[in-house]
């Protein structure tokens, strides 16, 4: 049986992943594109002193040189500049000393440069259709380091995708965890009272001085209790599996459930008045006994709510003036209030203010109105130590 409370999670999940893998591609075209871009500028700065020394031709050739120093040097990408027969002449930005031209080094040199011509062509250095020298260059570091950078985002974002679904897994068992231990909890807890009445009965029964009348009166409460067990095992009973709704009369539904609460008034020593107020409501597609558990829930949590000597819960079933398929249903208070910032915190799995509440009873109440009868349940109106109005909305579709 799952008992997710939040169906949009996986959702959501799906969209947070989609949108990082998302991030991750267009991260990746993004510096492939800055690669690209810094490699044509190396080549645009190499065929520059190409053409220029061209075009120096048999002038000073130490304006050539200054051009080499000045600029060409000052680059950050590797640069070997051999003869027209590829030999190796100067370089700079390898690990080898320009001014180290021994026959192991220049061997070294001679390696780079096949290896810089397999990523880049050799730019030649011509005058007058002759073939002076070859420029052989290779990526800057910062080159290198951008192209790798991708590649550890993909690892980063993987971690970090990886990361994200223990934890939600985690997060979902041990909500899992706390839902059933919740579940097990608030099924003691409905189950208390009828079983403690059942013992009242029993020990009442046990007396030698009861008459005929009183036996019947017992014999019929007892009866009435077990029927309530039976309800109650029944609810927890669709928690989990699609309800089976059909046409029927919720203003029906609000009164038993009323007059079930009128009767409990006494054990929980409030003055409370439970005022009515429903107009002619059409049948409604419900299943009944998860309507009237969400109803009862509401009605307890209002009772709960009420700290003054005299209380007073409103319950109306009214049809929107404006739009006759909707159908409110309001149960208002005069209790303590919720402060705004908690009106939908407190329909969260193992939210509660009541020391022996166990969170569970709105978080089932709205799963019951929003996923099984397609309605909505929420916080219409509250005010601290004047009351709160909780709202559900249904239709006659």
């Amino acid at each position: 049986m799952k008992l997710g409370i939040y169906p949009y999670k996986t959702a959501f999940k799906s969209v947070l992943f989609i949108f990082g893998l998302l991030l991750i591609v267009v991260m990746f075209v993004y510096i492939k594109y800055m690669v690209s871009d810094l490699r044509k500028d190396s080549r645009e700065i190499l065929e520059m002193y190409a053409n220029i020394y061209a075009k120096i031709g048999d002038q000073d050739i130490s304006e050539f040189n200054f051009l080499f120093d000045e600029i060409i040097q000052k680059t950050h990408f590797p640069l070997i500049v051999t003869d027209s027969n590829g030999n190796p002449d100067t370089w700079q930005g390898i690990d080898i000393s320009p001014n180290d031209k021994s026959e192991e080094s220049i061997k070294k040199v001679r390696d780079l440069v096949k290896k810089m011509d397999k990523e880049s062509n050799p730019i030649p250095v011509m005058y007058n259709n002759t073939v002076l020298q070859y420029l052989h260059y290779g990526d800057s570091q910062l080159i290198k380091s951008l192209g790798l950078l991708p590649y550890i985002q993909i690892l980063g974002g993987g971690l970090i995708v990886l990361i994200g679904f223990i934890g939600f897994n985690n997060i979902r068992r041990s909500e899992q965890r706390f839902i059933w231990v919740g579940m097990a909890k608030e099924t003691a807890h409905q189950l208390g009272t009828p079983i403690s009445s059942l013992m009242g009965w029993a020990e009442i029964l046990k007396s030698t001085t009861l008459d005929k009348e009183k036996y019947k009166n017992i014999v019929i409460e007892v009866e009435n209790d077990i029927k309530r067990l039976h309800k109650i095992a029944k609810r927890f009973s669709l928690i989990g599996s699609p309800p089976e709704l059909k046409k029927d009369d919720i203003t029906e539904s609000l009164r038993e459930v009323i007059s079930y609460i009128k009767k409990r008034l006494p054990q929980v020593s409030k003055d409370v008045q439970i005022i009515e107020r429903f107009d002619e409501i059409p049948l409604l597609n419900i299943n009944r006994g998860l309507f009237e558990w969400v109803i009862e829930n509401l009605l307890k949590n209002s009772l709960d709510a009420i700290d003054k000597e005299k209380g007073r819960i409103v319950i109306s079933a009214l049809i929107d003036k404006k739009r006759k398929n909707k159908i409110y249903i309001d149960i208002e208070d005069n209790g303590k209030g919720i402060q705004k910032k908690y009106w939908r915190d407190i329909f969260k799995p193992g939210y509660s203010t009541k020391k022996r509440g166990w969170g569970l009873g709105l978080s089932l109440a709205k799963r019951i109105i929003e996923d099984y009868h397609k309605g909505s349940l929420f916080v219409e109106e509250s005010q601290i130590n004047e009351g709160t109005q909780m709202r559900i909305i249904l239709s006659s579709e």
